[in-house]
């Protein structure tokens, strides 16, 4: 390939980002996109839940193995009876603390007990767990990559989401679902839209962040 062919190629490439609103909303999704933790009732349509899924399939995968399984839950006398589950396992790791006074101990329960209740608001739940049958290591990646998808695309259609696990132990979540002990549990994320989209919190400057070549100079 000539220079005059790969210049004029790098200039078509420039005119084709330049002003281009679809290239701009993909960076603006993946900047807009918040941890929500409150959520309004508003039910959401099947058609929105699915094609979020159908993004989350699309992640890369290793050996195209896909070993996702996303359990939806959205009926509400289900999600209530988690919530319940959930606080009170809290409530045994705390209670379980030696290191902690009363007052302490009651603080945290009550505390984590609360941000239960207000996660918990969302009409749908998505327990995301990856099959480790194979290449077990790279199937928790897998996952994760997965769960970036599911947000990303929530975000666009106006959707909050999480990546929730500190009040959902994998064994809980996993007997309450009944899973096979083949799949890991990744993550818990409500899907719902919020009561309000924080702000942006405080961002490092990029150039923490990129190592040129080498850490050694």
């Amino acid at each position: 390939m000539g220079e005059s062919q790969i210049g004029d190629e790098a200039e078509n490439l420039n005119q084709l980002k330049a002003g281009n609103s679809k290239i701009d909303a993909v960076f603006e999704t993946i900047k807009s996109r918040r941890t929500i933790r409150e959520f309004k009732s508003t039910p959401l349509p099947s058609d929105d839940i699915l094609k979020i899924l159908d993004a989350a399939r699309y992640a890369p995968t290793a050996g195209n193995v896909q070993p996702w399984k996303f359990v939806l839950i959205q009926n509400r006398a289900r999600l209530d009876s988690l919530k319940q589950l959930l606080q009170a396992n809290w409530s045994e790791r705390i209670n379980a603390k030696s290191d902690l006074d009363e007052e302490k101990r009651k603080s945290y329960i009550e505390n984590g007990k609360d941000a239960i209740q207000t996660i918990m608001t969302a009409p749908v739940y998505i327990m995301v767990f990856v099959d480790t049958t194979i290449y077990p290591k790279y199937a928790l990646y897998d996952g994760c990559l997965a769960v970036e998808n599911l947000m990303l695309s929530a975000r666009v259609l106006g959707y909050g989401t999480g990546f929730f696990t500190t009040y959902f132990p994998e064994g809980v979540v996993k007997s309450f679902v009944k899973s096979p002990d083949n799949l890991k549990f990744i993550c818990a994320t409500p899907l719902g839209v919020p009561e309000e989209w924080p702000e942006t919190p405080p961002k490092k400057g990029l150039d923490e962040f990129i190592i040129y070549e080498s850490f050694e100079k």
